[in-house]
């Protein structure tokens, strides 16, 4: 299919090349390319924050940056043919965070299903369209308590899991993983990103489609043709497919097809240089969160020293701010072994753990009057 639409497109952009040459972009048209690059590589973050509230609602969350950066970096994976690159990547980060394949499966297969149901509510806003309206209010069927289970379980029927070394086919139920309630928050989130999305595209239609086309129109084509390019498999990033329905999608409106090509491939460009964009800035935050940032004390990881400096291969595989969290845990681990198992002591000495100490005469009163902790064998002297 993705090679039909290629070769759609390269016979109607042979067919309209001297009306394409003819299109001379002008400097305010530059800017809105310009703009147009930067809003859709703010886009990918807002997909990004959209995965992570996502993966918050299946109970299998992530910290915000992390899968921010995550997210950024492996969408460039995306262009790889095969389509599927981008998903491993994350696979991978949420089973290294020691999640199950059930919910690291679900928390990759939803993000895309989200955004296509997304993209297909805005479908209404452009009319009829001879019956494609209507694919909006069922494609939001899908997300309904009810018909969950069925499209859940069609997802999780068969997925390859690692095992041994090699890669075997097992069938995963989508009743510990899936909360079971309407994802309202990730279904707003993905529709933010949506739009965002549109906004970039926006302004490359700007710049070359005529004044006095609907902005419903423009909208619901828009949102049809990304559809196409993520749910129609083997495309790498939708390439071919979308222009081509996008194309198809505006025939009827915008009579100048030479117009319409040069939108599209514009767009092209334009998303492609901000999932760059997007990609490089996920690096550098990446490369300055684990260099000179700054830790407690105004000291960065270069002045550390003595005791509480963190190992080197520590750094260069987690970065110097998972250092906290496990001497936190190590201080957590060393109270709890000097107290007692019962939970008001646990309580006491995680509170002591991040600094908030309880009274110590509190603490002894409780431990002399609780026969958890009064009944307690002390720990040897070495």
């Amino acid at each position: 299919m993705s090679l039909v639409c290629l070769g759609s497109l390269a016979w109607a952009m042979a067919d309209q090349g001297r009306q394409l040459l003819e299109i001379t972009p002008s400097p305010s048209h530059w800017w809105l390319l310009l703009a147009g690059t930067v809003v859709s590589g703010l886009a990918v973050a807002v997909n990004g924050l959209a995965w992570a509230v996502l993966l918050r609602w299946l109970r299998c969350p992530l910290p915000t940056l992390q899968a921010v950066v995550v997210f950024a970096q492996t969408n460039l994976l995306k262009y790889i043919p095969g389509g599927v690159w981008h998903l491993a990547g994350r696979l991978q980060l949420l089973r290294r965070h020691g999640h199950g394949w059930g919910q690291a499966a679900m928390g990759v297969m939803l993000d895309p299903l989200l955004m296509a149901i997304a993209a297909l509510a805005l479908l209404p806003v452009g009319g009829w369209q001879q019956g494609l309206g209507l694919l909006g209010p069922l494609a939001l069927l899908c997300l309904l308590p009810g018909w969950q289970k069925p499209l859940f379980k069609r997802l999780l029927r068969r997925v390859k899991l690692p095992q041994a070394g090699e890669i075997v086919t097992a069938k995963l139920s989508p009743s510990p993983v899936v909360p079971g309630s309407f994802p309202g928050g990730p279904f707003m989130a993905e529709m933010a990103f949506v739009l965002v999305r549109y906004l970039g595209f926006a302004l490359c239609a700007h710049g070359f489609l005529p004044s006095g086309v609907p902005a419903g129109s423009l909208l619901a084509a828009f949102a049809l043709a990304w559809t196409a390019g993520l749910v129609i498999p083997g495309a790498p990033a939708g390439l071919g497919v979308f222009e081509v329905v996008l194309v198809f999608g505006l025939g009827g409106v915008v009579q100048q097809e030479a117009a319409l090509l040069a939108t599209a491939l514009s767009y092209r460009v334009v998303g492609t240089m901000g999932d760059v964009l997007a990609a490089v800035g996920a690096w550098g935050l990446q490369a300055w969160g684990t260099g000179g940032i700054k830790h407690r004390g105004g000291m960065t990881r270069s002045s550390w020293g003595g005791r509480g400096e963190p190992p080197s291969w520590f750094c260069s595989r987690h970065g110097p701010r998972r250092w906290d969290l496990v001497a936190t845990g190590a201080g957590f681990v060393r109270t709890l072994r000097k107290g007692s198992l019962c939970p008001t002591t646990l309580t006491s000495a995680l509170q002591s753990s991040v600094g908030q100490t309880a009274s110590p005469a509190w603490l002894q009163d409780h431990q002399s009057a609780c026969p958890a902790c009064s009944t307690r064998p002390s720990r040897p002297s070495r």
